[in-house]
């Protein structure tokens, strides 16, 4: 029950703080009474107001600005009887139900809105703006957990001190709201207002919002509290209490808690853990049943990324890679590792009706839920090459191309083939043609690409006596992809389209690895430009280099490597004598002697320093021959690299090769 105002409200504000609040209260409140007045007064008829009608809106104008006026010279009192009184007179106005006394009761009840929204803010007990608000109240108070004669549940401790940042919501805001709001506005609904809940606080009344994230000074319920409107009845709420308050909402009035619909007062609305910690990414060991990019990141790819990417997503949750994943949204992190249970994206992902996550489609499976859990259970762990560069749908990629047989790995390279070659080349008359160690498309006709196709099984097989590869290994897991041009249009438009670069002038082809697929794009030569087997040569051995030490071999040292066998393969090949003449310049452009190594070079110098290298390291036979042994056996780089040449390949570039 409402008593009188010791300081009324527009004498207890500054002019600053009041044209905020009222513009605040304003802008929020305008679209809902719009739809709430319409669905008050329904109109029946078209015929315009009658002289009696016209008389009464007009006087409902004139007292509706001096419910205002009431307000701002603190006649308070004055201000509550004529609201009702208006309130009465429209009520009884609207049955008329004429559309165009419809609209003007319309327009009267959004300039209404602000007294009577202020009013309630104070306590002050009024109608609803809507006949249907008022018969449904009752029937949602006695459904309420908290409803007058239920008993309420043991209330959470208040705090004796707060921290100074990071204020939690169901640890300190809930329990401040519970001990100096409660009787009013927890367990009732005092003046149309109810903090019953964090969403129906973050509503606030009919009036609008009384909190606004980020703004406390602006924030309706930190002014009646500075002022000391608020609370009534005797109680106040604590200096270290009002300071916890504003930096909750300075920090951008989080929810930490499992159910925002949850009354706070209730174990439902008990702190989430994963809204307050920050996950690290944490490297798997691999002896997880469950893999991430196996087994979990193809379903956030295909069910989740869709909506859950880009600048602005739901909830601030990106799922675009793993390290924007686990950092969070606004509810905190997606998930707790080790406790399936109390994670986030477990609990949307379990929903039912329009909470489930995702919305758009069925639910997921039983078998793909599970394994989220067992995922989220083991750690949620990260198996993957790169948390912040890949994608979820590469991720997934990557982890089935690293699991799958030559067989299988060979059947999705086709497809993704297939479908770079539509990309780069459509509408070009193009043949096609598998064999064992490659699958080749060409802008030539299919007897032609034939031939081409046999002259690169002949260079494969010197590859394999150079490089010492063993016969049952294939030359690239997955076999190797062949792209073909006539034209030297043709070769570059293909490295703009599918590789989004301007290829040197002079490269006559390239290759490209990288797990899911393995190709080389060669320009055919006319006349005796250079040696197409020679070229080929040199594709096939560097594509065969960076397969091996599951991934990690870098590109310098597959370029270089496949540079050396194509030398070895013809030093006359004018292609090789250009690179022998070459090199002295390219190591002078170099300002440190890893240059080539730390991508701080031009694409052609750096090819041509990573072949000088690779000459040079290539030559020390059984240090060499240990490297590719232990990269065959899927060593990382690195550290085969450390053990063949007891230093790292910039420490070694440094002494010059030797």
């Amino acid at each position: 029950m409402a008593g009188n105002i010791g300081a009324p409200l527009f004498h207890s504000l500054s002019a600053v703080s009041q044209g905020r609040t009222l513009t605040k209260i304003a802008s929020i409140t305008t679209t809902a009474i719009v739809v709430l007045v319409m669905g008050l007064f329904i109109s029946s008829a078209n015929a315009a107001p009658n002289e009696e009608q016209r008389l009464q809106l007009q006087a409902l104008k004139l007292d509706i600005r001096k419910t205002s006026n009431f307000l701002k010279r603190g006649m308070i009192a004055e201000s509550v009887e004529l609201v009702r009184d208006i309130q009465s007179r429209m009520e009884k106005l609207g049955t008329a139900g004429d559309a165009d006394v419809t609209q003007e009761l319309q327009s009267l009840a959004e300039n209404l809105a602000i007294s009577h929204g202020i009013l309630e803010l104070e306590g002050y007990t009024l109608k609803p703006l809507t006949a249907s608000a008022m018969a449904s109240a009752p029937a949602m108070m006695a459904n309420t957990p908290n409803a007058p004669g239920t008993p309420a549940p043991e209330p959470a401790p208040l705090p004796t001190t707060f921290p100074t940042a990071n204020i939690s919501f169901t640890k300190h805001v809930a329990p401040i709201l519970i001990a100096r709001c409660g009787n009013c506005h927890v367990t009732g609904s005092r003046g149309g207002f109810s903090a019953n809940t964090f969403e129906a606080l973050m509503q606030g009344p009919a009036a609008g919002t009384v909190i606004f994230p980020g703004d406390d000074i602006g924030s309706r319920l930190i002014e009646t509290i500075e002022t000391g409107d608020m609370p009534r009845g005797g109680g106040s709420v604590r200096p270290p209490e009002l300071t916890a308050l504003k930096t909750w909402i300075k920090e951008g009035a989080k929810y930490d808690g499992l159910d925002p619909k949850a009354p706070i007062n209730q174990p439902g609305a008990s702190a989430n853990p994963a809204a307050m910690m920050e996950l690290e990414v944490s490297a798997a060991s691999g002896n997880e049943q469950v893999s991430f990019g196996l087994d979990v990141a193809g379903v956030l790819a295909n069910r989740c990324v869709n909506c859950h990417s880009g600048n602005n997503p739901p909830g601030g949750l990106g799922m675009d890679n793993f390290a924007r994943f686990i950092r969070g949204g606004d509810s905190g992190a997606p998930f707790v590792p080790g406790k399936p249970e109390d994670s986030m994206v477990v609990r949307l992902i379990k929903a039912t009706g329009n909470g489930r996550m995702p919305r758009n489609g069925p639910p997921l499976t039983g078998e793909q839920i599970a394994k989220i859990e067992t995922w989220i259970r083991e750690g949620g762990k990260f198996d993957g090459d790169s948390a912040n560069d890949d994608t979820m749908m590469r991720i997934n990629q990557i982890a089935l191309a690293k699991k799958a047989t030559h067989d299988q790995l060979a059947a999705m390279r086709a497809e993704s083939s297939q479908q770079m070659w539509d990309l780069g080349m459509p509408n070009v008359q193009s043949a096609k043609v598998d064999s064992p160690n490659f699958l080749a498309y060409g802008t030539m006709g299919e007897a032609t690409l034939t031939e081409y196709v046999a002259e690169a099984d002949q260079a494969a097989a010197k590859v394999r006596t150079i490089l010492k590869i063993p016969s049952s290994t294939p030359l690239v897991k997955g076999k190797m992809t062949l792209y073909l041009f006539q034209k030297r249009y043709d070769y570059a438009e293909f490295g703009n389209m599918i590789e989004r670069r301007d290829l040197p002038t002079d490269w006559k082809g390239h290759y490209r690895y990288n797990v899911t697929d393995a190709y080389g794009s060669v320009q055919v030569p006319t006349d005796d430009e250079y040696d197409l087997s020679v070229l080929f040569g040199q594709l096939i051995a560097a594509n065969h280099v960076a397969s091996l030490g599951n991934g990690t071999v870098p590109d310098w040292f597959a370029e270089g490597a496949g540079r050396v066998v194509a030398s070895r393969m013809s030093k006359k090949d004018p292609r090789v004598v250009a690179w022998d003449n070459q090199v002295e310049s390219a190591l002078g452009a170099m300002s440190k002697p890893d240059d080539f190594i730390m991508n701080r070079l031009s694409p052609e110098q750096a090819s041509i320093a990573s072949y000088a290298f690779m000459k040079a390291i290539m030559g020390r036979g059984n240090s060499f021959d240990a490297l590719m042994n232990s990269l065959r056996n899927g060593t990382n780089f690195d550290e085969a690299f450390q053990a063949a040449f007891n230093m790292t390949p910039s420490q070694l570039a440094a002494s010059g090769g030797r």
